[in-house]
This record gives C-alpha cells, structure tokens and sequence, in this order.
C-alpha cells in the first residue's frame, strides 16, 4: 500500500506500508467507523443535517464551520480561517489525521478561489469520463432547460428545520 497523501515522511517517500489488518475488508467496519465519528462529531458540538448525513454544522456565536465528510476525507469551510484552524485542530486530536492545507481539490471537484469568491468545477473529471466512454468528440445535445436560462437567486427565507 502507498503512503497516503501528506503522510509520507520525506526520507520514506520511494517506501510502502505493510497492512497488518485490513479493516475495509470487513462488513461491519463502515458502520463501525461512521458511529464513531457520529459520537465524535456530537462530542465536539458539531449538528448533523438532516437533509445529508455527510454535512455538519459547527457554530459558536456569529462563528460558523461546515465540516464536509465523505468515506475518509474531511473538508472544513467558514468565513474565518482562525475559527476553521481552531476547529480542526479540536478534530484532529480525537482522529489521526493530516491538514493538506487550503483545498484546491476535493472528491473531483476543482475548487478555485478569487478573493472571496470560489468556483468549483468538474472539468477534468469530466473529462476522464468522456475519454473512458469514447465520447472525448461526441456532439453537443440540448438540455431540458430552454437557452439562454438564468437561474434567480432564492430570496425566500430558510427552513430553520434543515439546519436542525
């Protein structure tokens, strides 16, 4: 097994690891670990949303962060880089894990940032899906949607249910 990203040791880098018990194989360990990190995430104030399992809701005052998980990775996000870096080291110390730094790729998604405003594409992923289809020089088709569609910003209020 490779050294997963961020955790290879500079002088270790051309190595692999042996496994001495492979915890994925087992039925049970999914559900194992998912009741874990539930009761970890509970622990440390974090709110489950009930519209995705995978999304919590960490708030304190005004402060917010949004943990994003899925299977093995983690993805904190929140106006205030001091509360992120404060909230993840409080998750760090109960889960063995690495920060990468700033996220410029999360599940195949491009996250790139220009100030305050992010755009998140899946163009190369995109890619690799019409390449491995044979379908890199397939012909556009029409969507549903009629052109030239603009999509209106919601001004309606939130339902304080999805957040609960």
């Amino acid at each position: 097994m490779e050294f997963p990203e961020g955790f290879a040791p500079p002088h270790l880098k051309n190595k692999v690891l042996r496994l001495l018990c492979a915890l994925y194989r087992l039925k049970q360990a999914g559900l194992t670990w998912w009741n874990e990190l539930n009761k970890s995430m509970r622990e440390l104030d974090f709110k489950q949303l009930k519209t995705d399992a995978g999304l919590f809701i960490y708030k304190e005052g005004n402060q917010i962060v949004v943990a994003i998980i899925y299977v093995d990775n983690a993805l904190f996000c929140g106006p205030s880089k001091a509360f992120i870096e404060k909230v993840k080291v409080a998750f760090m110390k109960r889960w063995e894990c690495c920060d990468l730094g700033e996220a410029k790729e999360f599940l195949r998604m491009n996250i790139h940032r220009n100030g305050c405003h992010l755009h998140i594409d899946q163009h190369e992923y995109l890619e690799k899906v019409l390449e491995r289809c044979g379908m890199i020089n397939a012909k556009p088709a029409r969507t549903p949607l009629p052109q030239g569609y603009q999509l209106e910003k919601n001004i309606a209020p939130i339902n304080p249910e999805l957040w609960t």
